[in-house]
């Protein structure tokens, strides 16, 4: 048998005792592993979101009331006039109804939304402050304490600074409005319309 010959036996014979399980713990001990770490960042926008009801009526109670003033004594004249120290006017015709009717409107604005601070800035205003049927005017009364917003946080004002807590809808800032009516001009029952104010929301 020549060299090449007995080459080739003992080449067959080593492979032979190499079982594969061998095989595959060579190529495991030969494997490389490498890692990598990526830092993500995002930048998000200043965002606000504001709720409110384009538009609102008003409903008063009903109100009917019967006033018993005593009895009164008359002068009575031949010519048929006649006159009383008693007679009904405008001094003895009062009512507990006032003039002037200040009234909190519930939960009629939200927001939501993000800013640097995680706060924004709400502010109410008229627009328009006198609501008409026919000659028969209601006054929406303006300045400090008679038109305000409030955030059911403790915070009052035509201006008011509140929190912003994200922008899922479980997590708005719900306010009020706060309003005084004035009925001295008021003359008719019935729809008076063209009050108007305006609620803005800022974020800072």
């Amino acid at each position: 048998m020549n060299r090449t010959g007995l080459l080739c036996i003992l080449l067959s014979a080593v492979i032979s005792l190499v079982s594969p399980t061998s095989i595959e713990a060579k190529a495991l001990e030969k494997s490389k592993t490498t890692v990598g770490t990526t830092n993500v960042s995002i930048v998000l926008p200043d965002l606000i979101i504001l709720h409110y009801y384009s538009g609102l009526t008003l409903n008063f109670e009903e109100f009917s009331s019967s006033i018993d003033r005593g009895s009164a004594d008359f002068d009575v004249q031949w010519n048929g006039e006649a006159e009383s120290s008693s007679e009904l006017n405008e001094e003895n015709t009062e009512l507990d109804l006032p003039d002037l009717v200040s009234l909190q409107l519930p939960n009629v604005w939200a927001i939501r939304g993000l800013s640097p601070s995680g706060s924004a800035k709400v502010s109410i205003a008229l627009n328009n402050n006198v609501l008409t049927s026919g000659t028969s005017r209601i006054i929406i009364e303006e300045g400090e304490g008679n038109i305000e917003i409030e955030d059911n946080q403790g915070h009052s004002g035509t201006s008011i600074n509140t929190s912003l807590k994200g922008i899922t809808g479980s997590e708005a800032t719900v306010g009020n409005v706060r309003i005084t009516l004035n009925f001295s001009e008021t003359t008719r029952a019935g729809l008076h319309t063209g009050g108007q104010y305006k609620i803005t929301a800022e974020t800072i």
